[in-house]
């Protein structure tokens, strides 16, 4: 894994895996039943299977074609009255049953990626289910989670604290195409500023002074925005010098380390007050969904 591109999607990471999804292969297509009109074909079936599969739930025919219309119907309800959620909130909802599977974001979408469905697939599940809940969520204004019940939830799940790092990225570049000699000789360049490098300020006047490198502004994430890997390679990094050095797709990267501080999981907060939320009104969400599924029209060819 590029330590440097892991670190750059930070909070995005959930999405920027959902973007780069192998397509499921190209399957002729057919209709096999619609919902107000809108067709639902074989292909649609196979690839909710696939999902229901890989969290754990009945996958035969008839429940992939339930699941389909579920989808289905929540983005025409939600699309009247042009709800769209945001990158973050279907990141969200691609959460959720990951912590139900005691899985990370990244690993269930790797798992969804492995049974061969596609990206718009995926997309178009996870982004009915966002739209629905900031639907109910509409519907029900008045509702709030104590931010007790958030800490408490929190601790319970051994959260609430998370380190901030600020970091540096140092590139020696290399052009397109460099050879084998060309690597090893920029690895040995950084190698040798590593062992120079003591901190961020006289560190990157270093940098400055060399020949085909630079240093990148700083930038800020959290913990618990960043995977497992490159957390730990951050961890073990001593304040003011750099990891070690990798090929990238720049050339040989390394992070400087700035500065690390404790700070209030605030991504780890917002995701318990979500998920109390989305309990608190699960009852609510199924009785309007009931009312709504016994108004479609739904034929079966």
């Amino acid at each position: 894994m590029n330590m440097t591109m892991s670190f750059r999607a930070g909070v995005g990471i959930v999405l920027a895996l959902c973007a780069v999804m192998a397509t499921a292969p190209s399957i002729a297509q057919t209709v096999v039943a619609t919902v107000n009109d809108d067709p639902i074909t074989n292909v649609d079936i196979e690839q909710h299977a696939k999902i229901l599969r890989v969290l754990r739930k009945p996958a035969t025919n008839e429940a992939a074609l339930q699941d389909v219309i579920d989808t289905r119907l929540k983005l025409i309800e939600t699309s009247k009255f042009k709800i769209s959620p945001s990158p973050n909130e279907i990141g969200w909802a691609i959460g959720f049953p990951a912590r139900e599977l005691k899985m990370d974001p990244q690993q269930l979408l790797a798992a969804i990626q492995r049974a061969g469905v596609s990206q718009d697939q995926v997309q178009q599940k996870y982004k009915a289910e966002a739209a629905w809940l900031m639907y109910i969520r509409a519907l029900n204004r008045t509702l709030e989670i104590s931010e007790s019940d958030v800490r408490a939830e929190v601790a319970k799940r051994g959260g609430g604290q998370s380190i901030q790092y600020t970091v540096r990225q140092v590139i020696f570049v290399l052009p397109n195409g460099a050879s084998g000699g060309q690597v090893q000789e920029r690895i040995k360049n950084a190698t040798a500023l590593r062992a120079r490098f003591a901190d961020c300020a006289s560190g990157a006047e270093l940098v400055h002074g060399m020949q085909d490198a630079v240093i990148q502004p700083s930038m800020t994430r959290s913990s618990s925005a960043l995977p497992p890997q490159l957390k730990q390679l951050l961890d073990k990094t001593e304040i003011g010098h750099l990891t070690p050095p990798q090929r990238g797709s720049e050339g040989v990267e390394m992070l400087a380390v700035c500065s690390k501080s404790d700070r209030e999981d605030t991504a780890a907060m917002d995701s318990v007050r979500n998920d109390l939320l989305m309990t608190r009104l699960q009852g609510v969400s199924d009785k309007v969904f009931a009312g709504i599924r016994s108004r479609a029209i739904i034929v079966k060819k």
